[in-house]
């Protein structure tokens, strides 16, 4: 018998049940410069701890050249035939069928089940999305989704309007990661605080009556550092199962839901 291991990886390991895969989100806002390399780290940092990850990528579309979950949810057998030599992780175009299960907010159970039936064998998936998309798709449901500000100007507005949206059209309170500048000087990093975070920590707390809990991210940082796996960690406790049938699903989100939507009804 095996016994069980005594490293980092033990708590995540833990974490995916036998039920079927567990589901992230990734909130994309416009900052592509700062979420896809951290995107990219995560997957590494998931892989190097033996999961086996899927990114659903609905910032891309799927085509007859391009072929991606609109294709998979008409043949699955395309995605079990691709997976014996595939690497650990793996992208899938899926814009147009994400938008597809969005215009049927009311059967969020069964989407959810639909996506655990396709990628059984996967121990991860990775929803990388807007938030007007995120919010029908994994709304109500526990889902932490990764936020990422960068300093560049235009994160803040962008990800303030995913923010507001995320805990007010789906009572979903992100992971918001603060991407900087590696610095030389540790005292400087100690004493600085990102102009967009915290920017957004101001806005949040009196547009929305949000307190903003943020972790900074060097955008060199290593995808097996301390802070990467620790970020990995948070989000797989977030991360809801895909392996539960309509039934149940609906019960956890009814259970689980958020009380008090009030609590964000900043006007701004």
């Amino acid at each position: 018998m095996h016994e069980t291991p005594i490293n980092q990886a033990a708590g995540l390991q833990g974490l995916v049940q036998p039920c079927g895969p567990r589901i992230m989100a990734m909130v994309s806002h416009g900052d592509e410069g700062a979420e896809l390399p951290l995107l990219w780290r995560l997957c590494w940092t998931l892989a190097d701890f033996g999961y086996t990850v899927t990114v659903l990528d609905a910032t891309t579309f799927e085509s007859e050249s391009n072929p991606g979950l609109d294709q998979l949810f008409e043949n699955p057998y395309l995605h079990s035939e691709t997976r014996s030599d595939a690497p650990a992780w793996t992208v899938i175009p899926s814009g147009k069928a994400i938008q597809n299960l969005c215009s049927r907010p009311s059967n969020q159970a069964e989407n959810l089940r639909r996506l655990g039936q396709l990628f059984a064998r996967d121990s991860v998936v990775i929803l990388y999305s807007r938030a007007e998309w995120l919010v029908p798709m994994v709304g109500q449901c526990g889902i932490t989704p990764l936020l990422v500000v960068s300093p560049e100007k235009a994160s803040l507005l962008s990800s303030y309007r995913a923010l507001k949206r995320l805990l007010i059209g789906g009572q979903l309170e992100p992971t918001i990661v603060n991407i900087t500048q590696p610095s030389h000087d540790a005292s400087a990093r100690l004493r600085h605080v990102p102009a967009g975070a915290a920017s957004l920590v101001t806005c949040a707390k009196n547009f929305l009556n949000y307190d903003v809990k943020t972790i900074t991210l060097a955008s060199n940082e290593e995808h097996a550092s301390h802070t990467m796996q620790r970020l990995a960690l948070r989000l797989m406790e977030g991360a809801v199962s895909l392996g539960e049938t309509s039934a149940t699903m609906g019960q956890w989100i009814a259970n689980n839901h958020l009380t008090g939507m009030d609590r964000f009804a900043g006007s701004h």
